[in-house]
């Protein structure tokens, strides 16, 4: 067996045990589209049957239409009695009937996204998730004690928004509910043994009061969807005002695409994502290159007309201090930790699953 064979073999067998909690006689369910990599489908399949787990795969590119898909999938998940459904397709459902279906029945979700082989070799077995998520989590403290947020890049990104707000009539709204408040995600990547769910690990999201957000964006890295978009060469560029895209320019080819496709479509500022997975690389579909270490990503629009930016080699302030400087992470706790995280790449080794999860 080549070496690439066994990394993957090993990648397979530690996230169906140690990151999907499957044991002997669980069932799981996972699903594909047109966009999925056969060969990641095929490896899981081989050694789910090796540890005796029943798995059952539906491919949604013979269900025309994302509606009929939700349909399928919520159908399937509602007579299938699964411990676990692992999402191989681009066309994630996180916001849709389909997750919110599997966790009413008790289900453990995971999303990989249309992942490739070399990928989630490096993302999935050669990471060490318990270092990957702690570091997530001291990003999502430092986010939770924040006030004001700069985001910025030699390319011409400046884009401020609050937090909090010293503002006795924006704390009286917000109680109210008559205005968006803050938001700080917890790091994804980690599943409880029970009823749970979660995205490849690896970023952390935010979303300062919507009605605070303002500047200007350049996205030079990454866009999906539309499909027509992906990687990008020359920038597509965003001016915000009040927490909405008012303009899109850049690029006159994918900025016309992009413009086309939210046409009559919401346009706020959804989420901010700090990208830290040591082993994404900006070259895969969107589910690893948001979480290129030490990339953002704007996330704008309602699902399904929800798309994901990614701005190369950032600065972020929180409270006016540098946490991230033009791609790398210079706060003295998170400089560490991003060393270990990075230690079983310049060996070329996997780390041992016992000390992980």
């Amino acid at each position: 067996m080549s070496n690439r064979n066994q990394d993957l073999e090993k990648s397979c067998v530690l996230f169906l045990s140690d990151m999907l909690h499957l044991r002997r006689d669980n069932k799981m369910l996972l699903y594909t589209d047109e966009a999925s990599n056969d060969f990641i489908v095929e490896a899981l399949l081989f050694e789910a049957k090796k540890l005796g787990v029943q798995t059952d795969i539906i491919r949604l590119h013979t269900f025309p239409g994302l509606s009929e898909r939700e349909k399928v999938l919520v159908e399937k998940i509602a007579n299938g009695e699964y411990d676990a459904v692992c999402e191989l397709s681009e066309q994630y459902f996180y916001p849709s009937a389909v997750w919110k279906k599997a966790l009413q029945k008790g289900c453990r979700v995971y999303s990989l996204g249309a992942i490739d082989s070399d990928s989630f070799i490096r993302c999935i077995g050669k990471t060490d998730h318990v270092k990957l998520y702690n570091f997530g989590l001291l990003l999502y403290r430092l986010l939770c004690r924040s006030r004001n947020v700069q985001i910025y890049t030699e390319c011409g990104t400046n884009i401020t928004c609050k937090m909090t707000s010293q503002s006795l009539m924006v704390k009286i709204l917000t109680r109210l509910k008559l205005m968006q408040r803050s938001t700080v995600f917890r790091p994804d990547g980690m599943l409880k043994t029970r009823s749970s769910a979660t995205f490849m690990a690896g970023q952390v999201a935010f979303q300062g009061i919507p009605a605070t957000i303002e500047g200007k964006v350049v996205i030079d890295g990454y866009l999906w969807p539309p499909n027509e978009i992906g990687q990008i060469v020359d920038p597509i560029v965003l001016r915000i005002r009040k927490g909405c895209v008012t303009n899109i320019e850049g690029c006159p080819s994918k900025s016309l695409i992009l413009s086309n496709w939210l046409e009559g479509k919401e346009k706020r500022v959804m989420h901010f994502c700090i990208g830290f997975h040591p082993g994404a690389q900006l070259s895969g579909k969107l589910v690893e290159a948001e979480r290129t270490f030490g990339n953002i990503v704007i996330g704008i629009g309602k699902y399904p007309f929800h798309a994901d930016g990614i701005i190369k080699n950032p600065t972020l302030k929180l409270n006016d201090a540098v946490i991230l400087q033009n791609g790398t992470f210079v706060h003295d706790k998170l400089s560490v930790l991003e060393q270990a995280l990075f230690r079983p790449f310049l060996g070329n080794e996997f780390v041992n699953s016992n000390s992980r999860l």
